[in-house]
């Protein structure tokens, strides 16, 4: 035992004392060899780029934009190889043998590109892989490459190698190579291989079903995913036969075939747009989009065309290889890539159904404030079954279950009669409000949004009105009423005392408060997602032409059923998951352990009523009374924030806004406030 640890001490030892030799450039280039095992010369040649890399000892640091310092490493290398000819003839040995030894298909037609058949399948592969890595393969040239170009900064520096410099690594390459020996031969193999694969995928994506049906040629034969394979094959046949007329012939037709096949993907995407998003049709398009790009890549290497070109095309095409090799290892990049469309599409889905909630006029205005007080008289009653069932004691389960039943059952109601719920509003509106952010250092552009901001505002202001004007005396109204039946109150004294100390400003209300905010957002992302997933899969036109549907109700009142689910069906996701979303949440935590509770304001509001009923200005302190009230305010303030901030930037995500110019947006805003600050509140335009 002893004699184990004293050699791991030992290795340690040396590990350490040979570290700086090892990455010392001359020790690199004396060792050199190409006789030893592909794996050594691998991992010489990871020792080599470590070197170029290393920016350790030197105090000018790693430039972002050119990589200046690396490829400044990599022309000193060529100069020094050319003053010392041994080393050079041994690099240059070594390098040709890693290259005769790997295989280079890999590399060209599978790395950086997604691979599985479904979005699913590749994020899970993407995360195994993380967990457990797939067996490495030294003669495999992609896996070579994933070695000596680990990181981000690689693709910077590889790409802004001159013309000059990507010469002379090539002649470095080809230095004192025997006369006939085919250096590049089993390269250009793999490369015409690689065009064979890619096709035959790309073929195969764009006459599947999910494609096929959404592309306006709808005759198989005339598609441009087989001409694009018939061409390329003929391409390729000339390439072997060496008649460069003939291939430069087919690579125009090949060329007009690839921009038919993005034409295609266009179209497909164009009618996701309108007709809702299938996360797995968006993953197969960019997976086409992704193969195209590729396979225009590699046909640019053989087209003769193109081959003199073909020295300035290596620093793009690796550079553009280590990125992607790079993306296809995060799951977080699949996530973005492919879940972007479909978060748009929700946020779009949400913003229709929150359009309805901004008022512009005074005429708007007032209707809001009577829907909203509608919604208040109903969330009252909402708040007196809330108390029904928890004082019957129910299981925990069912106590949530049966809670949630009446939250939802209220939202679909309110729904119905066209009332409204005040803190519904900001997530739905954030998707409306986000589409005027295309350009804030428009001014117009800029103004728009502003408008929108002020609008919002005093909309919120006024729901929230109307919701808390109702919803406080009609809940009076109901306890007054129960006592003059019962002769007590609805709720008791300990009860009343823990409602006006739960809604306190000075407690667990303002955490419980953000979480509601984010419950609400994400009632209006499933509202979202059901409007979208019912459009994807056309049920408004199932519905419409049902044969029993019509022979029960008619062709007029299959119609109409179509056309209420279809301008409902959004706002019953929503409703019915914030319902369940507000009665289910305090059983789970309660399951884990976890003290949750949800702080909706008009809820709340209608507790605080029912308790004041109870105890009577009397009966509570001032201070708690103050406490209660302030509460009430942080709940309605922080449940509007929370969810519309969450939606406002999923919206701008989706999006793809990339410079908002916050500044500009606060600046703007605050003027308008400072000039008029009750447009806010009230509309002063009459339009």
């Amino acid at each position: 035992m002893l004699i184990i640890i004293r050699n791991f001490i030992n290795g340690v030892e040396k590990f350490f004392n040979q570290g700086n030799a090892k990455y010392d450039l001359n020790t690199i280039l004396s060792n050199a060899n190409p006789k030893v095992s592909l794996e050594e010369r691998v991992d010489w040649i990871q020792n080599l780029l470590i070197w170029i890399r290393s920016t350790e000892h030197i105090p000018i640091q790693f430039d972002p934009s050119t990589g200046q310092i690396h490829t400044a490493r990599v022309r000193f290398i060529l100069q020094l190889l050319d003053r010392n000819i041994e080393w050079k003839k041994a690099v240059s040995e070594t390098l040709r043998s890693v290259i005769k030894e790997t295989k280079s298909l890999q590399l060209f037609c599978h790395t950086g590109l997604p691979q599985e058949v479904g979005f699913l399948q590749e994020a899970t592969d993407r995360m195994v892989n993380k967990i457990i890595p797939t067996p490495p393969d030294d003669t495999e040239l992609s896996e070579l490459f994933l070695k000596i170009f680990p990181n981000e900064e690689d693709a910077i520096w590889v790409s802004n190698l001159t013309k000059e410099t990507i010469e002379k690594i090539k002649e470095l390459i080809q230095f004192e190579a025997e006369e006939g020996e085919k250096i590049w031969k089993a390269i250009e193999e793999d490369i015409e291989d690689a065009i064979y694969v890619l096709v035959s995928q790309i073929h195969a994506m764009g006459l599947s079903d999910g494609i096929r049906r959404r592309i306006s040629n709808k005759i198989i034969k005339d598609s441009p995913f087989i001409g694009l394979s018939d061409s390329i094959d003929i391409f390729l046949h000339y390439y072997r036969k060496k008649n460069n007329e003939k291939m430069i012939d087919y690579a125009k037709l090949y060329r007009q075939y690839i921009l038919e096949c993005k034409k295609s993907v266009q179209e497909v995407f164009q009618h996701l747009d309108e007709f809702g998003v299938s996360v797995a049709l968006v993953y197969q398009l960019e997976k086409i989009t992704f193969h195209l790009s590729r396979l225009e890549v590699l046909l640019a290497f053989l087209n003769p065309v193109e081959k003199q070109d073909n020295i300035e095309m290596i620093p793009v095409f690796l550079s553009r290889l280590i990125r992607e090799s790079l993306g296809k290892k995060s799951v977080v990049t699949l996530i973005q890539t492919n879940l972007n469309q479909m978060s748009r599409k929700i946020a779009e889905q949400s913003g229709k159904t929150g359009e309805h909630y901004i008022t512009s006029n005074k005429e708007e205005y007032v209707d809001l404030l009577k829907s909203a007080s509608g919604g208040g008289i109903l969330m009252a009653f909402a708040t007196t079954i809330k108390f029904i069932i928890v004082s019957i004691k129910l299981p925990h389960f069912f106590e949530g279950f049966f809670a949630s039943i009446n939250y939802a059952s209220t939202f679909v109601f309110i729904q119905l009669l066209g009332f409204t719920v005040a803190t519904k509003q900001p997530s739905m509106t954030a998707a409306c409000m986000a589409g005027k952010l295309n350009n804030t250092y428009d001014e117009e552009s800029l103004n728009e949004f502003v408008d929108e901001v002020v609008k919002l505002t005093r909309s919120q202001f006024a729901a929230i009105v109307g919701n808390l004007a109702l919803v406080f005396p009609v809940s009076l109204l109901i306890d007054f009423i129960y006592k003059l039946i019962t002769g007590n109150h609805f709720i008791d004294e300990g009860k009343a005392i823990n409602s006006v100390l739960s809604i306190s400003i000075f407690g667990s209300s303002i955490f419980f408060a953000i979480f509601t905010g984010f419950l609400l957002w994400v009632s209006s992302v499933i509202a979202g997602w059901v409007q979208n997933w019912s459009i994807y899969r056309r049920l408004p036109e199932a519905i419409e032409n049902n044969k029993r549907l019509i022979y029960v109700m008619g062709r007029e009142n299959s119609s109409k059923l179509a056309s209420f689910f279809l301008h409902n069906i959004s706002g019953f996701g929503g409703n019915i998951s914030l319902g369940f979303l507000l009665g289910m949440t305090p059983v789970v935590g309660m399951f884990f352990g976890i003290p949750l509770e949800v702080r909706h304001v008009t809820l709340s509001t209608g507790s605080f009523a029912f308790a004041l009923s109870s105890l009577g200005l009397d009966g509570v302190q001032t201070i708690d009374l103050v406490f209660a009230c302030l509460g009430i305010v942080a709940i309605g303030f922080l449940n509007v924030v929370v969810s519309f901030s969450l939606a406002l930037s999923v919206a701008i995500r989706a999006r793809k806004v990339q410079s908002l110019g916050r500044k500009r947006v606060r600046a703007a805003i605050i003027r308008r406030l400072r000039k008029s600050p009750i447009d806010f509140i009230f509309p002063l335009n009459k339009k």
